[in-house]
């Protein structure tokens, strides 16, 4: 999943290091970032998928993936695939300024 995992695993080591000299536990450091970090975010693949069901007419996937966006940090656990990593097919997707 890293393009550079030496990198990565620095940054780990790093990080871990930094939270041992934390008094904070885990429970409150996780909805501390649970807090400020949105579950959902627009995706290209999400939005995509949006676009060609309402070519077709359908406009259910806009209106769900509308509702979920303006509460990003709520749960939507008939939504949990919108936190999922992006599919395979996702990664073909190019988008520009002139999209």
């Amino acid at each position: 999943m890293f393009a550079d995992r030496d990198g990565w695993y620095a940054w780990q080591q790093r990080y871990r290091a930094r939270l041992a000299l934390e008094t904070g536990d885990a429970a409150a450091r996780s909805a501390a970032k649970r807090a400020v970090n949105p579950k959902y975010i627009l995706r290209n693949y999400l939005a995509q998928t949006a676009i060609e069901h309402a070519q077709t007419g359908d406009f259910s996937e806009i209106t769900r993936l509308h509702d979920v966006l303006r509460r990003p940090f709520d749960e939507w656990p008939e939504c949990e695939s919108y936190a999922a990593l992006p599919p395979d097919w996702a990664r073909e997707i190019s988008v520009s300024c002139s999209s």
